[in-house]
């Protein structure tokens, strides 16, 4: 549902609380839903991925940085989802498997939830997740065009946006260093090492973070990410 985001975010300001994300889709029917309860399923699944609340640093900060975001806005909004919602988080790490270039089909996908998750739903659930998950992954960007039943593994198109983003996220997991290209999120980049903090740097320059580099050792810093009442996990 990147298309519905993107124009709900287009429509409330930024420095609004989350009351008015519901109602712009409730109320205001900004998303153009047919009946209510479509407006409520919608508002639900949509705060569920992607919390809709300035209170909540990984929704504020993905904002915030869209700000800076060109052809890396569907990672950078992936990289929120994939933060919030385990099941995408666990199964990126099937799809960086997969070499540039291969195919990865639907049938991929429901072999990954039948592995990960054996026996936990109906039939008919598998298939759905597996719908789901191709659908989400060709969406984030991770996915190239219809090879017959499946599509080609591409890497997803990374900026100074998703980069940053992506460091924040690992850093909150209580990360640092040159083993913070590492992390989970970081790794969602599908980068080399030498891009990577290229476009660190590019963000640093850009002011949306703090990097130096040197001799292979990295430091990063993330001023303004973060409340007083807000604080990373301790590494």
């Amino acid at each position: 549902m990147l298309d519905e985001l993107g124009v709900l975010l287009s429509v409330v300001p930024a420095d609004e609380e989350a009351e008015r994300y519901r109602h712009a889709i409730i109320e205001d029917n900004v998303l153009h839903k047919t009946t209510v309860s479509n407006r409520e399923r919608t508002f639900k699944f949509l705060r569920r991925l992607y919390a809709l609340d300035p209170q909540v640093c990984l929704f504020r900060e993905m904002r915030r940085l869209s700000l800076y975001a060109a052809d890396d806005t569907k990672l950078l909004t992936g990289l929120l989802a994939m933060a919030r919602e385990p099941i995408l988080r666990e199964c990126l790490g099937m799809v960086l498997n997969i070499p540039v270039g291969d195919s990865l089909g639907r049938a991929q996908f429901e072999a990954w939830i039948r592995a990960f998750a054996p026996g936990q739903y109906s039939e008919s659930m598998f298939i759905s997740f597996s719908h789901n998950l191709y659908a989400s992954f060709y969406q984030f960007g991770y996915l190239g065009e219809s090879v017959g039943k499946a599509r080609t593994r591409i890497r997803p198109k990374s900026g100074i946006a998703s980069v940053t983003y992506a460091a924040f996220l690992d850093w909150l997991q209580g990360m640092s260093g040159i083993a913070l290209l590492q992390g989970d999120y970081s790794r969602a980049l599908d980068l080399g090492t030498d891009e990577h903090v290229a476009l660190l740097q590019a963000a640093g320059r850009q002011g949306l973070l703090k990097v130096a580099y040197s001799g292979g050792v990295l430091e990063l810093a993330f001023p303004g990410f973060l409340k007083n009442n807000e604080s990373r996990l301790t590494p």
